[in-house]
């Protein structure tokens, strides 16, 4: 069966989708289009369709990426003009191109994401305040958050191994950081886990809450970080 990978943004109302509204508005989108969607075997088939790291509710993707197969070849023009008149609002498609069908499942891929957060500040602060806050922030050898595992128990998990990358700088009266973290079904780093720890730790004068978007979604070559085209 031919697969296509499709790069996709999620923006705007699209940001508060769940992953699960997401991938039933790919599958609505590909019936809609028309397009010969392959199915799973089984008491309940449904098209089969796959993503990278899924998306907090809230935050937007620049880059995100998804993997389906259909049950005929089909120019990937062709998949990119179908998907783009039937998804809804918020969500583009920017590219779509035919893989192998071996090639390997793309949350096997992801090592790595790029995020960036934006908020408006009561008074501005200077690069050097800024500079000093994430350096004590990045400097912790520890840096524990809650989390609920599969029984709702809370349980503390330390995020700091998976922090690669974190800097902030402000545009007048707007905070803009900007972060690099683990992804992946590994280890995966939560961007608002890293936020929330961040505000806590240095009482930013916040005068709203930050915008989340994620700018990249990534995979290692050795220590090359690429795109999972």
């Amino acid at each position: 069966m031919p697969s296509y990978r499709v790069q996709y943004s999620k923006e705007g109302t699209a940001r508060y989708i769940s992953h699960l509204d997401l991938l039933r508005s790919f599958e609505r989108a590909g019936r809609r289009a028309g397009l010969p969607l392959a199915f799973t075997k089984g008491f309940n088939p449904h098209p089969i369709i796959s993503f990278a790291a899924p998306l907090g509710v809230g935050t937007a993707g620049e880059a995100e990426y998804a993997d389906f197969k259909l049950k005929t070849n089909v120019s990937a023009g062709e998949v990119l003009q179908a998907l783009s008149g039937a998804l809804p609002e918020g969500i583009r498609v920017l590219e779509v191109r035919s893989i192998l069908d071996r090639s390997p499942a793309l949350m096997a891929g992801v090592e790595r994401a790029t995020y960036s957060a934006r908020a408006k500040l009561k008074y501005p602060l200077d690069q050097q305040k800024l500079d000093d806050i994430i350096t004590a922030f990045i400097d912790r050898p520890e840096i524990w958050v809650e989390r609920k595992n599969k029984a709702g128990k809370k349980k503390k998990y330390d995020i700091r191994p998976g922090i690669f990358a974190i800097s902030a700088r402000s545009q007048n009266d707007t905070i803009i950081i900007e972060a690099e973290l683990k992804a992946g079904s590994n280890g995966n780093i939560r961007f608002e886990e890293v936020i929330e720890a961040l505000q806590a730790s240095s009482s930013l004068p916040l005068s709203g809450r930050f915008v989340l978007n994620r700018t990249g979604i990534f995979t290692l070559e050795g220590q090359v970080k690429k795109t999972l085209w």
